[in-house]
């Protein structure tokens, strides 16, 4: 089917002065990037439907600077923009721009509507499927298979997500409304935990059947990440999967069973796909503020956060700086053509359980010198079920190595340096971390505590 696409215009004068912005803490300084922030309305059709719906852009102001790359992320049902929390920094030193797209009715009723009556008085997207008391995002069940029951619910409740990232897509990559005159070259879909799911719908069932008036595809290359589902089939554009351990650690999980995500990468003209597995990463980045302080877990009002100890310190390895890597390797292949490096899987056990070094740390994967040089032990889930099996929880947590351990391990400070040092250098020659993200590892090297 041929995409329309959607018809983007400026908000209507007077209709109140503030924006919804996606709700999260990033890193990096628009200011600083000299970029600016605009919303557009994007209006359309779906199977006779109208549907009038935000986007929230992010940009260069100066078209010099623009890399021609587009970022779309779906605002996630709630309220947030996971991938711009964790890669703006790459994306703002990249000259790259971000476009925040609600595609979903949940956020769009449950979030942006409230934010400003009147502003969005004009926005509504139809679904014949009745949002039930509770059904929201903010009320998931801790039982795992309600939990996905709930989850399916809600993807018929935003049953025109597909079709409309397809149609706005379609615009943005024409270079109307905040990309006029800009150049754009290549428009990537991306996605984070409930909207990695929303990104593996878009695959499944958007890709192949919408497409441009030229047959060309809409977007030219995808990030479904922290929603493992399904195993991927050939797909025309590149696919980079990135998973965490916290994300797959349990193999028993409804809808996870047998990590039947799993699949061998590909450099297939029609099958171009790279599956990252982060071993001893949560599925939440906890490294920074405010998602580093143990009491903002304590307070979660999703309770999603999976009983943090009180007294625990939070997962501090560089999840943000691993998702820049792969986000970094997804825009070289769909820009330049250029293969991104093969990872390791976790490794696991016969009991499906990752199994974890003498530190307690998990195998294989792709590594970081935190856990390759290491003094803590990284645990990416606390939460537990009755089984003792790895429960839901979207954090992790760290425990010090006993100072026997360490000393076993290292002659002395300087030796845990050097080694760091040597090993941090050979993951950022072999890809698995970007130069830029170094200096502050190198750094929090040489300030710890080994005795």
């Amino acid at each position: 089917m041929t995409v329309t696409p959607a018809v983007l215009t400026n908000p209507p004068s007077g209709a109140g002065s503030e924006p919804f912005v996606p709700t999260g803490a990033y890193r990096g300084d628009l200011d600083e990037f000299d970029y600016v922030e605009e919303e557009w309305f994007a209006s359309g059709e779906v199977d006779g439907h109208p549907y009038t719906t935000s986007v929230f852009v992010r940009r260069p102001r100066d078209k010099a600077h623009f890399s021609g790359t587009v970022i779309v992320e779906p605002v996630h049902a709630a309220s947030a923009a996971p991938v711009w929390i964790y890669t703006s920094l790459y994306q703002l030193r990249s000259g790259h721009a971000w476009a925040a797209v609600c595609s979903q009715k949940s956020a769009l009723d449950a979030f942006v509507k409230p934010s400003n009556e009147q502003r969005y008085a004009s926005l509504d997207i139809w679904s014949d499927a009745t949002p039930t008391e509770g059904s929201g995002f903010s009320a998931l069940p801790r039982d795992p298979a309600q939990m996905q029951a709930r989850m399916e619910h809600m993807r018929k409740v935003n049953q025109q997500s597909t079709p409309i990232l397809a149609q706005v897509g379609a615009a943005l990559a024409s270079g109307v409304g905040p990309f006029s005159d800009l150049g754009v070259r290549h428009v990537i879909l991306t996605g984070h935990s409930q909207t990695g799911g929303t990104v593996t719908d878009y695959i499944l069932n958007g890709h192949d059947a919408l497409r441009n008036e030229d047959g060309s595809p809409v977007y030219h290359g995808f990030f479904p990440s922290g929603a493992p589902s399904v195993k991927f089939g050939p797909c025309d554009v590149p696919i980079v999967q990135v998973l965490s351990d916290g994300d797959i650690s349990n193999p028993h999980r409804p809808g996870r069973e047998g990590r039947g995500y799993r699949r061998s990468d590909s450099d297939d003209a029609a099958d171009r796909y790279r599956l990252y597995e982060l071993a001893g990463v949560a599925h939440m980045g906890t490294r920074y503020p405010p998602y580093s302080d143990n009491a903002m877990w304590q307070n979660d009002p999703l309770g999603t956060a999976g009983n943090v100890p009180t007294d625990a310190t939070m997962n501090s390895l560089p999840h943000d700086e691993l998702f820049c890597m792969g986000m970094h390797h997804l825009v070289r292949w769909v820009n330049d053509g250029v293969s991104p490096p093969r990872a390791d899987r976790i490794e696991a056990g016969p009991d499906g359980l990752f199994v974890k070094d003498e530190c307690g740390n998990s195998r294989g994967g792709i590594r970081c010198p935190q856990m390759d040089v290491p003094r803590l032990k990284y645990i990416s889930n606390p939460a537990v079920d009755d089984q003792g099996m790895p429960a839901f929880g979207v954090v992790g947590i760290e425990k010090p190595l006993p100072p026997e351990t360490l000393k076993q391990l290292y002659r002395d400070h300087d030796d845990y340096v050097e080694r760091f040092e040597h090993r941090l250098e050979e993951l950022e020659s072999q890809g698995w971390l970007l130069p830029a993200d170094a200096d502050e590892m190198r750094r929090e090297a040489r300030e710890a505590t080994v005795p």
